[in-house]
């Protein structure tokens, strides 16, 4: 079974790093120039992944959460006329109690917050 990606850190000034070159990310889909956040993680997705924040855990992973070689990502993105609806693999629903549920974390105060948010859910069940 595939892993999930997580943050590295829970502190609120690393999630709120990650979560701004996510911004960036978006910002310059598209953009091929030479420098562009774009241009980076379609080179490498799993090193850009890495080193935004993320750690992989699942069959596989590096010692320090690294994303295998073998794992496939394809990256999709949405525009001002075209969405994508991502449907789960079957296998994340074994064991799962549609009648558990549990309250998320805050995502803390003032400008941060955004940021804090893209961070814990961009990648939140991706593989």
């Amino acid at each position: 079974m595939v892993g999930f990606f997580y943050l590295k850190s829970s502190t609120l000034t690393n999630q709120r790093d990650t979560g701004k070159k996510i911004m960036d990310l978006i910002k310059d889909v598209g953009d091929e120039s030479e420098g562009s956040t774009w241009k980076a993680f379609k080179a490498d997705p799993k090193a850009w992944l890495f080193e935004a924040g993320y750690e992989y855990r699942g069959q596989g992973a590096g010692p320090n959460g690294e994303i295998p070689n073998n794992l496939k990502l394809v990256p999709v993105y949405d525009t001002e006329d075209t969405m994508h609806v991502r449907i789960p693999w079957k296998g994340v629903l074994e064991g799962f109690d549609p009648d558990q549920l549990e309250d998320e974390k805050g995502y803390g105060q003032g400008p941060a917050k955004l940021p804090i948010l893209l961070a814990r859910y961009f990648m939140r069940k991706c593989r």
